[in-house]
């Protein structure tokens, strides 16, 4: 692609309102200018427009000359921007932090033992690719003609991914990528004693404590749901992945990365406003109990 007479626009993260920088990028501006610092503590090469490139063709997955004539640049530069961030990424090892945080034990809410142990919600999901290979072919699909491959991913009850496995071929089954304790939904049917899984209907119908576990499974399960709503955003979900399988690998993990920060941003942003609701109450009542004061010094 050969860029004449055209300015060269290399966008940087205030060059956007906020409203349209979401639009655009899917993150907001904090938690991508955070991003953006943790990838310069590996390369310091690495500007806000190579960030924003790679978020630009992940939300929009058509070509590199297309994303490229945007913003009147080379196909060449625009796909060196987008892989040089996704090089980096790998070095983040937010992988790790995921193993880490398996010995973390907290309560289970439904369980009658006095035992800890850690509840997941878990879901695969599936991502076109770009293959005449039918091994890669699944009917359950039809994405890409069916072909493609899953990703599958566990959260806990604040929303925060805490594993990932793939990718994987579309024909996978679920049940086989991935045992432990976790909530799951049908596809994992077949080891009640780790996954706690939807009960069907029968002629007889449900129990009490079979309705009321499927009620849990399906309010946890929303949990899920909104994660893979989030990364739904970026078409490199439905549009058919065009490159090798190690770049999409790395390409998932670090949209995952970025969607975890911004859980965790949001959680100290609702700590914080707590924290000022509980400070600003507290002031009120001190008001409160000065007027009281003075009112009764006052009646003497």
């Amino acid at each position: 692609m050969n860029v004449v007479n055209k300015k060269k626009i290399y966008p940087s993260i205030h060059s956007y309102s906020d409203q349209d920088f979401v639009k655009n990028f899917v993150f907001n501006k904090n938690i991508v200018g955070k991003v953006l610092k943790n990838l310069e503590k590996i390369d310091e090469s690495i500007k806000e427009h190579h960030l924003l490139f790679f978020l630009d063709y992940c939300k929009f997955n058509t070509t590199f000359y297309d994303r490229a004539s945007k913003f009147n640049i080379s196909s060449r530069t625009y796909s060196d921007c987008v892989w040089k961030v996704v090089t980096a990424s790998k070095s983040l090892n937010f992988k790790n932090k995921f193993s880490k945080r398996l010995n973390s034990k907290i309560d289970d809410l439904v369980s009658t033992s006095n035992d800890q142990f850690l509840t997941l919600v878990v879901d695969s999901t599936f991502i076109p690719f770009a293959t005449t290979d039918q091994s890669f072919y699944s009917g359950y699909y039809r994405k890409g003609n069916g072909r493609g491959v899953k990703f599958q991913v566990s959260c806990d009850s604040s929303g925060e991914v805490f594993t990932v496995h793939g990718p994987y071929k579309s024909t996978a089954a679920d049940i086989t990528i991935f045992r432990v304790e976790f909530i799951a939904d049908k596809g994992y049917v077949g080891e009640s004693n780790k996954i706690l899984c939807p009960h069907k209907e029968t002629e007889n119908g449900l129990t009490s404590k079979e309705k009321l576990e499927n009620r849990f499974i399906k309010r946890n399960r929303l949990i899920i749901e909104n994660v893979f709503g989030v990364l739904r955003r970026f078409k490199i979900m439905d549009v058919p992945w065009a490159t090798n399988l190690s770049k999409l690998r790395d390409t998932f993990f670090f949209l995952v990365y970025i969607y975890n920060l911004s859980i965790r941003f949001n959680k100290k942003i609702i700590e914080k406003a707590m924290k000022e609701d509980e400070e600003k109450k507290m002031k009120m009542k001190m008001k409160n109990y000065k007027q009281i004061q003075m009112r009764i010094l006052i009646s003497f």
